[in-house]
């Protein structure tokens, strides 16, 4: 029995098994699959990865190194709008179709701020909201909805809140952490921690 009749007589042609072969294996991604990560600079951040889309393969470590144009200013990176990282670090490619922005922090805003004196036998004043204005993300005045006024800067990540009338305080903390966590004040011979949530 010739080749040609094995095939007929088995019911299923031998070509049309080897295209059915080819179709299978061309429709497969062997290997990790490729993940998207689309990357947005906002006016004043440079960097890498650049602006744009940019394929990895799954579980790839992408390493974030960012930066302001102007160097006394702070960067913060968010992932799919909701998780915040700084400037430099690096993001796993766990997923397809992720968005990273990266921003110049712009502190100028309202804050309720909340004391917490080292000697806890002080009471400390009610929560307060302070306002930050000013001509640029570097420094300017703020005022305390108590009456009270004062001094801002915000320069290479570093914060500092100095009050003109109101016992010499000053509060000191990080750009990067200013409504995330606590920073450090003096004030009135007193020492403790202070918090703020934006307004």
């Amino acid at each position: 029995m010739n080749r040609e009749s094995r095939g007929k007589r088995s019911g299923f042609p031998v070509g049309a098994v080897v295209l059915l072969a080819l179709l299978v294996s061309g429709s497969c991604k062997w290997g990790s699959p490729d993940y998207t990560l689309n990357v947005v600079l906002e006016a004043g951040v440079t960097g890498t990865p650049e602006a744009g889309k940019h394929v990895y393969k799954e579980m790839t470590t992408v390493t974030l190194n960012y930066a302001a144009v102007n160097t006394l200013e702070t960067v913060e990176v968010f992932l799919n709008g909701t998780i915040r990282k700084s400037g430099t670090g690096s993001l796993i490619m766990y997923g397809d179709g992720y968005e990273l922005k990266a921003d110049v922090i712009d502190i100028r805003a309202s804050y309720k701020i909340a004391l917490t004196y080292t000697d806890t036998t002080i009471t400390a004043p009610d929560p307060f909201i302070i306002t930050l204005t000013g001509p640029d993300r570097l420094s300017g005045p703020f005022t305390d909805e108590r009456g009270y006024h004062g001094t801002w800067t915000a320069s290479s990540n570093a914060l500092l809140l100095s009050y003109w009338d109101w016992n010499f305080y000053v509060l000191a903390g990080t750009v990067y952490n200013l409504g995330y966590s606590s920073g450090s004040f003096t004030g009135g011979g007193q020492s403790g921690t202070w918090t703020a949530v934006k307004q």
